[in-house]
This record gives C-alpha cells, structure tokens and sequence, in this order.
C-alpha cells in the first residue's frame, strides 16, 4: 500500500509501516515539512497515498473526500509518550483490512478505531 505519513507521525509508526512492506513517503523525509494540508491532500490524491496523520482536521471529509485519495487514517492518540502511541496504533491497526482503508477514513483512539465508509 502507498501511504503519505504527514509530519506529526512519529518514527516509530513509519518504521513500523515500512516494516509491513508498505511504501511510505514521509513528509519530514522527503523535506516537505510546513506543507499546508491542502497540499498534503493533493499530493496523496496525485500519487493515490493513503493519508496517515494525527492531524484531526483530516477527518473532516467534505473538505478532504477521502474517496479521492487512497483513504485516510487519523490517528487520534493523544496525550501519550511515543511507545505508548506506537503500542495502540499497533493494536487496531493490525485489525484493519486493506480494504477498509481503500477510499474511507479510518479514525483510531485509544478506545478503538472506526470507520466512515464511502457511501456508493
């Protein structure tokens, strides 16, 4: 899977997608970072990347569709040191099937994770 990490992805959870085989362009690593999320959008809908990011702005889906993109995943994990983020994100990210993440949101806390699937 092709996902873009936006720039208040920990490290952790970028080596730990790359370790599953997905191809992850990091906006830090590529030297994007102040990038607006209107850019982020439309570079993840270019290159049909699945969006990951803490950013919950990303979760308002008229301003960004994930349908247009790969999908979106907010991961709202707040409030925790990196090892305990990485451990939830883990937790329900290994739940989620290739498909549910195909053109919906995906949103995880540290309850659980939920998805906004694209109405057809």
């Amino acid at each position: 899977m092709k996902i873009f990490a936006n720039e208040n992805i920990f490290d952790p959870i970028i080596e730990y997608l790359k370790s599953l085989g997905h191809d992850v362009l990091s906006i830090r690593e590529s030297g994007l970072s102040g990038i607006s999320d209107d850019e982020v959008y439309r570079r993840a809908c270019k290159e049909k990347r699945v969006i990951v990011t803490m950013d919950k702005d990303f979760s308002r889906i008229f301003r960004f569709p994930p349908e247009k993109c790969g999908g979106i995943i907010v991961v709202k994990i707040y409030k925790r040191t990196v090892d305990e983020t990485l451990a939830l994100f883990k937790k329900y990210y290994h739940s989620i099937l290739e498909k549910d993440i195909a053109k919906n949101l995906i949103i995880i806390t540290p309850e659980g994770l939920r998805i906004k699937r694209l109405k057809i």
